[in-house]
Parts: C-alpha cells; sequence; structure tokens
C-alpha cells in the first residue's frame, strides 16, 4: 500500500533508479498495462526530458548536502544518489555500483559517534547495500542502547547472530525480544528526513498537460507535481528497508512440521502483540494480527483479538478499493506522505478514507474479502495454529 494506485513503467523505473537494494534492482518495475505517458511519444518524451533535468538538479543538491558534512548530510545524499544510468558504465561496474554514494556512506559512518540514532539506524542497511566498511555489530550495540526495549532492533541483532551462526547471542537476542516493551521501526523518521533533503532540491517547471499525465499515471486524482515525483523516489527507498526485521519471526514462530513449540509460541505471541501496536507501516499489524487471533487463550482474548483484525481489515480493504476507482473518482491527500512519516501508514490511510467520505469504523457484522481474515473471524474454518 505505499504505491499511489498503479504506478506506470516510467514512474516505476524512475524510483528504481534510486533504490539500492538487490532484489528490487533485480526485479525491475513489475508489468502493468501502459499509463497514458506510454501510450502518447510526445508525453514519453517530454516525461523523459523532465526527468533527466530533474535528476541533474538533485545531484547537484546533493553534493550541496554532503559538503555540509554532517554524518547525517553525508548519509542522506549517498542513501539518495540516483544509480547510475549509463550502459558502459553499468557493464563496467555492475548494476549497483554507486561509487559516490558508497564514499558518502562511507564517510558517514566514519565521522558518526553514535549520538544520533536515526544514522546509526539507516547505517545498518546502507553500509550493506552501498558496499561501504562498516563494523554491523557496533552498530547494532549503538541503535539497541540507543532505544533500550525495541523488539524492532533486538530482531535485527538476532537475524546478525544467526547470519555469523552465533547460536548462543541469537538466542540471547530472541529471548530479549521476548521481553521487549515497545517495538519501534524508524521507517517513517528516514522517509521523512530523505523527503525533506529531496524536497529541498530545485525542480523544473512542469508542463501542465505533463503534470496532468503524471498524475493521472500515478492514480492522485489531481496532476502531479515535483514533489510528487520525489515522493515516488522516497517510496521506493522506504520499501527496500521496511521488511528486514520480520524474517526472523517467520523464521522462529512458523512451524514447517507440527506446532511452534510452546516457549517459541509464548516469546513469538508476546512479539506479535507488540508489532500489532505498531501503526508505522501496514504489514506489522497485517502479519501480527491474524496470529494474535490464532493464539489467543480463551474466548474473551480471542474476541478482542477478531474485533481488532475486523477493524484493521475493514481500514486495509476500503483503502484497496480507492485504488481501483477511476483516477478522477478519487482524491489522494497532497499531504499524504507527510502524514505517513508523521502519524503512520495506517493512521494515513484512515484519513484518507476520511477524506474522501468513507467511514472509517466497519458496520456491524461487516466481513473481510480476505479468505483468511474472514475465516479467521467467524472460526468457520480457523487455520489450525501452529
Amino acid at each position: 500500500m505505499r504505491k499511489a494506485g498503479k504506478m506506470s513503467v516510467w514512474l516505476a523505473v524512475m524510483a528504481t533508479m534510486w533504490v539500492s537494494s538487490s532484489a528490487m534492482a533485480q526485479e525491475g518495475p513489475r508489468p502493468v498495462p501502459p499509463g497514458r505517458i506510454e501510450s502518447d511519444p510526445r508525453l514519453a518524451r517530454a516525461a523523459e526530458a523532465w526527468h533527466r533535468a530533474w535528476r541533474a538538479n538533485v545531484e547537484d543538491h546533493l553534493r550541496a548536502v554532503a559538503a555540509r558534512g554532517t554524518p547525517r548530510d553525508l548519509l542522506a545524499a549517498g542513501w539518495l544518489w540516483p544509480m547510475e544510468t549509463d550502459e558502459a558504465t553499468l557493464a563496467a561496474r555492475g548494476s549497483l555500483s554507486r561509487p559516490q554514494a558508497r564514499a558518502w556512506i562511507q564517510a558517514a559512518y566514519d565521522d558518526a559517534r553514535g549520538d544520533d540514532p536515526l544514522v546509526d539506524w539507516v547505517l545498518l542497511d546502507a553500509c550493506a547495500t552501498s558496499g561501504a566498511a562498516c563494523d554491523r555489530q557496533r552498530l547494532l550495540a549503538r541503535v539497541i542502547a540507543g532505544d533500550p526495549g525495541n523488539a524492532e532492533t533486538l530482531l535485527l541483532a538476532y537475524q546478525d547472530a544467526v547470519e555469523r551462526k552465533d547460536a548462543v547471542a541469537a538466542e540471547a537476542y530472541w529471548q530479549s525480544a521476548g521481553r521487549a516493551s515497545h517495538y519501534r521501526s524508524r521507517i517513517n523518521e528516514v522517509g521523512a528526513l530523505m523527503a525533506s533533503v529531496l524536497h529541498a532540491s530545485p525542480s523544473p517547471e512542469l508542463d501542465p498537460t505533463l503534470a496532468a499525465a503524471m498524475g493521472e499515471d500515478l492514480g492522485l486524482g489531481r496532476s502531479a507535481t515535483s514533489k510528487d515525483l520525489g515522493d515516488v523516489v522516497v517510496m521506493a527507498l522506504n520499501v527496500a528497508i521496511a521488511l528486514p526485521a520480520l524474517q526472523p519471526l517467520q523464521q522462529r514462530c512458523t512451524a514447517r512440521v507440527g506446532r511452534v513449540p510452546a516457549e517459541a509460541r509464548r516469546v513469538c505471541k508476546q512479539i506479535y502483540a507488540l508489532l500489532a501496536a505498531d501503526g508505522s507501516t501496514l504489514i506489522g499489524p497485517s502479519f501480527a494480527l491474524p496470529r494474535l487471533v490464532e493464539w489467543a487463550d480463551g474466548e474473551d482474548e480471542r474476541a478482542a483479538a477478531r474485533e481488532r483484525l475486523r477493524r484493521f481489515a475493514w481500514i486495509y480493504e476500503a483503502g484497496l478499493r480507492q485504488y481501483l476507482l477511476p483516477a478522477n473518482a478519487r482524491r489522494l491527500p497532497v499531504d499524504h506522505m507527510e502524514r505517513m512519516f508523521r502519524d503512520g501508514e495506517l493512521a494515513a490511510m484512515r484519513y484518507q478514507l476520511q477524506l474522501n467520505g468513507i467511514a472509517t469504523e466497519p458496520p456491524a457484522g461487516w466481513l473481510p474479502d480476505n479468505p483468511e481474515y474472514r475465516a479467521l473471524l467467524t472460526g468457520a474454518s480457523v487455520p489450525v495454529a501452529r
């Protein structure tokens, strides 16, 4: 739900030029029907020319940002530096090579002193994807110390220990995650930082006809602005780093055969409860709420868990239906990204429904279309908790 409707191919390409995630770079844009810009050669040429000019402005701006020299500025400039597009350069260096980005990210790491938790959190991903030489365990120790009791950072440390084949450390971090007091992802703080840097870059003037076509292809229900195009890049970057902490839960909380052992299930349930309460992204509650229904202790707890899932499913499915409407029949708030970064993705979607005159609470007796959710809510065919 981070994409505003079906993003057209040229917009997806524009976004993935910035993304340092190998998975996204290898997959490329997903096939979608041609949008208005692809269908009109004149608009396609105009869009390409605008994008070239905008990219040049962004690169100049990022050089100026990096020149300020603080770890946060260096990191933002490196994180936002576009990927290579020249075929000869790609052939010589590889599809993910970004030497300038790596140099700035390395400088950010070298100069960081552990007094900016956001910098350390972003470096965990930025170092790995850029090829910068960073001490990951040192970064993890600083991130954990900066936010004690955060299950997300403890799960990151658990995964690192697993990859290092340190079973003792992995188990210690896993148990600590089970005793955590909260789950807090910094993904939206990262988005707000990157958006503020990117939006400060000068932008070429957008022709009204091109702006209208961009808005249609983005599904905005209005003409696009240069800010919207910057938001596409930030969304692509955020998607690339939003998921890592969920991998340990998939490993430890899913039984390949039989059921999850009782002790593992206890820890999993505690972490799921924290994840379900985190509205920074939609994927957290969508991942955790069904398990809380399955693993409820007693009918009172199950009834409460079902109602939480039902309310979440209403927001989620009503939001999805908005993107199936014709572009001129929906309204995406101009400040959608700011709301998402400030209040979380779930709150931003709730506001979008309000703006479009849609109730934010389900009517009595409503059931979702999602078959798993529906089964969990009705008990008709509840999957076995394993």
